[in-house]
């Protein structure tokens, strides 16, 4: 079976198998960068042609190319357990090592900076950027929120997300000025069902797609001159919630963490924060050990 049509059946695969969609995108990218360089049937992968085709990646982050190894040896296992191959030949392979960097937020005044340089009249992204740092969805989360997702009851406004691996939760919107911004929003647009961030480019209002975004948030990062990834803004709430008290289990729940040791990568304690909670834990030991 050729390469490509066998990379077809394993991405259809992956759709019943229910996968993000997010996931299965990234999947077909770095097959198909693989089946472009490698046009042949798939049971003549041999380790020397996966080899020589890491090679060709080398200018790339070890980040990169450890996702590209480990989306490969997931094909080719696939592709060994449908008897398409003999073995796979990942397994011959060594692996590239790296030590995933800890993700960093960007202080509370630097994004302000950020979000006061979006015009007025540029509702949508003044309320998008809004949501992201007051709420810490992704950014694929946002993009797809439906009107149908929203719940405005006065002191129990919340969203209904669907997350990574098709989970939903709910996130409760906290902050008033983030309220007040989507109550004004869907006020100014009368959206009553459908995607709440739409596309304006020639009044279609489409679905706002992630390059868009992205964009213009760069442009509105340049201006001020400040850097700051769109993922940053999910990292710099989950430092300020456990800066400010709250318990990880809630953090990770609010963020959409499987696990727990994911959720201590994102939130980064503040050097003040550690210090008041060892003084608390000092100031108690003395009431119980030193009456």
């Amino acid at each position: 079976m050729h390469i490509q049509q066998a990379i077809t059946h394993y991405l259809t695969e992956l759709t019943q198998a229910n996968r993000s969609l997010h996931t299965r995108r990234a999947y077909q990218t770095d097959l198909q960068q693989f089946a472009i360089w490698y046009d042949a049937p798939v049971e003549d992968v041999t380790v020397g042609a996966l080899r020589d085709f890491f090679v060709t990646v080398m200018e790339l982050s070890a980040a990169t190319r450890a996702r590209k190894q480990a989306v490969l040896a997931s094909f080719l296992g696939w592709a060994y357990r449908q008897e398409m191959i003999a073995a796979n030949p990942m397994g011959r392979v060594e692996r590239v090592k790296h030590e995933p960097s800890a993700p960093r937020g960007v202080g509370r005044e630097q994004v302000e900076r950020i979000l006061a340089v979006i015009p007025t009249k540029q509702t949508r992204d003044r309320l998008l950027f809004r949501l992201l740092l007051e709420t810490g969805l992704r950014i694929g989360e946002a993009l797809t929120l439906h009107i149908e997702d929203i719940d405005l009851i006065p002191d129990d406004e919340h969203l209904r997300v669907l997350g990574k691996g098709n989970k939903r939760r709910t996130v409760l919107l906290d902050d008033p000025r983030l309220v007040r911004q989507l109550r004004r929003f869907l006020k100014q647009t009368q959206y009553k069902h459908g995607a709440l961030f739409r596309a304006q480019k020639n009044g279609r209002g489409g679905a706002l797609r992630y390059q868009s975004v992205q964009e213009r948030w760069a442009h509105y990062c340049a201006q001020t001159g400040v850097t700051c990834t769109l993922h940053q803004l999910r990292h710099t709430h989950a430092t300020e919630l456990l800066n400010d008290g709250v318990s990880l289990a809630t953090i990770r729940k609010r963020l959409g963490h499987k696990h727990l040791q994911t959720t201590l990568r994102y939130a980064e304690q503040s050097d003040p924060t550690a210090d008041e909670e060892i003084r608390r834990w000092r100031r108690q030991h003395a009431l119980r050990h030193y009456p």
